[in-house]
């Protein structure tokens, strides 16, 4: 969902709106009247700085050879891990005369 930069053209007030681009003239309002979009500039994330290699000690100066490199050794970023979910549990244990047994045993 894109995120638009807005500005009070009467109180100063800024602010960041998020709305999906079907809804882009929705714009909040302040002061009695709708905010004015402001143009910004996109954020580019830059390419990681080069390093060494922990596994091999060779230079990983981009992150797409980060990456290759991390595959080709079987390894995984932390935080990147993927996780198998559990197994569901079946959602009751209705077992006739299970209670009564169960009862049975704990008072003696």
């Amino acid at each position: 969902m894109p995120i638009y930069a807005t500005v009070c053209k009467h109180c100063g007030k800024k602010d960041d709106v998020f709305l999906p681009v079907a809804r882009y003239k929705e714009l909040p309002e302040c002061c009695g009247e709708m905010v004015q979009r402001v143009i910004t500039a996109p954020y580019v994330a830059p390419d990681i700085q080069p390093y060494r290699s922990m596994i091999t000690g060779e230079p990983i100066t981009s992150r797409s050879q980060h990456r290759a490199h991390l595959k080709a050794h079987g390894m995984v970023e932390v935080g990147n891990e993927k996780f198998n979910p559990k197994p569901k549990q079946p959602e009751s244990l209705d077992v006739p005369g299970l209670r009564e047994e169960l009862y049975a045993r704990i008072s003696g």
